[in-house]
């Protein structure tokens, strides 16, 4: 039995093709492990980065919602009262030009910097 069996290996090892590895095979074999380890990692960051996400907006949706049970009636009337206190929007339409030429003013001083640092 065992004869017959040897008989099948060797033939099946004759009849097998033999395949050579490329030179390089290892090299590009770590360099896929590399990378799959690689891709791993930023999945499991990725998710850790969402999970976080979510449970700190829950929790900032919780506290907020929190004090607005607490404190809810305190907050309208103080939006009420400052509401009242404000001046007409008249008022503020004569600050407008005002405002506008210093957004203005503040960007070209940046772009001039700017351009400042390339000629130093």
């Amino acid at each position: 039995m065992t004869m017959h069996t040897d008989k099948g290996l060797k033939k099946a090892a004759a009849q097998r093709e033999t395949r050579h590895l490329p030179t390089n095979f290892s090299y590009r074999m770590m360099e896929r492990i590399r990378q799959e380890a690689y891709l791993r990692e930023r999945r499991t960051e990725k998710r850790t980065f969402i999970l976080w996400l979510i449970t700190v907006t829950a929790m900032i949706t919780g506290g907020i919602g929190y004090l607005g049970w607490i404190y809810g009636e305190q907050v309208l009337g103080l939006c009420v009262q400052v509401k009242s206190q404000i001046p007409p929007l008249q008022d503020f339409l004569m600050y407008l030009p005002t405002i506008i030429a210093l957004i203005i003013l503040g960007k070209f001083n940046s772009w001039l910097s700017k351009r400042a640092k390339r000629w130093r």
